[in-house]
């Protein structure tokens, strides 16, 4: 569990994921580290920080006791991340083969993924960054669901919208069911033909969800539209800055981050900071004032 102290509470044996504050001595220059030695904590008790945010699944909390044991915590995940999948695969085989789904039928693995977001971000996306050939989809759907929770609580967003934009997550990738495994999982490059195939998944997948009842708009808006750029280069019908919504922007940002960082049969995972250097620098894709928010949002819940 991720929390916030004050400097004056600091000890070794805690397990340190960001600080408020400047402070100059290298050797507590990383930002996430343990601190082994009292003279270490002293240090950064006289550094003149603000605070520090501690993991007690992996150090010391405020009494000097373990908060938590990140094998429990990895293990629950994995249960949740299973149980997931497993509704997933039922809900997309249904809209597969043409039949209906109610809103009700997703709702259970939201609150799955809402509580493991709760009670430990940081476990929960790390085990859903190992995407097998088999799974990456359903994976990819968790894990961005997740990632749009995390960052729509962090900009103060009503809880009913969070859960909202955490079921647009979950279903942005539905048109993806149409394209043949054997080309979403192709290791080289993609002909014409197939990258045409690509980039019609959001419009196919808005086809799907338009004809179940009840859709909420902004699923049906994040499912089309978040492969939609700012410079108005992106796709499937290149809108303009002023056209692509304020759920999409946050959804292209939340999808592209996951696909840099996951680990897959034919590719190295990036780090975050190699994937947000990236992103930041790639001008045009994303809303850069809500990236550099998303960006805050992961040093808080020290997702790296």
């Amino acid at each position: 569990m991720l929390k916030r102290i004050e400097a004056r509470q600091v000890r070794n044996g805690m397990f340190v994921e960001a600080i408020e504050g400047a402070w100059q001595d290298p050797l507590l220059s990383k930002r996430r580290f343990l601190l082994r030695r009292e003279v270490d904590a002293l240090k950064l008790r006289k550094s003149g920080i603000e605070g520090v945010v501690i993991n007690t699944s992996r150090g010391l909390d405020i009494d000097g006791l373990p908060g938590g044991n990140v094998e429990i915590d990895t293990k629950a995940a994995r249960e949740t991340i299973q149980k997931s999948v497993q509704v997933l695969e039922s809900v997309f085989g249904r809209l597969q083969h043409g039949d209906g789904i109610g809103f009700d039928q997703v709702a259970p693995v939201i609150s799955s993924v809402s509580k493991s977001m709760d009670d430990n971000p940081t476990v929960f996306l790390s085990v859903t960054r190992l995407k097998s050939k088999d799974e990456v989809t359903f994976l990819h759907s968790l894990s961005v669901s997740a990632l749009m929770i995390l960052f729509a609580r962090h900009l103060g967003l009503d809880e009913t919208t969070v859960q909202m934009l955490g079921t647009a997550g979950l279903l942005h990738d539905v048109g993806k069911l149409e394209i043949p495994l054997e080309i979403l999982n192709k290791e080289g490059r993609l002909d014409e033909d197939e990258i045409k195939m690509i980039r019609d998944h959001p419009e196919k997948g808005h086809a799907i969800l338009s004809r179940q009842e009840g859709m909420p708009e902004i699923v049906l808006d994040v499912c089309l539209n978040h492969h939609e750029r700012i410079d108005g280069k992106g796709y499937p019908r290149r809108l303009s800055e002023a056209q692509v919504s304020f759920h999409a922007r946050l959804a292209a940002i939340c999808d592209v981050y996951d696909a840099m960082t996951s680990v897959r049969p034919y590719k190295a995972p990036w780090s975050a900071s190699q994937a947000l250097k990236w992103m930041l620098g790639n001008e045009g894709q994303f809303d850069r004032r809500l990236l550099k928010k998303f960006a805050l949002c992961l040093s808080v819940a020290a997702v790296t």
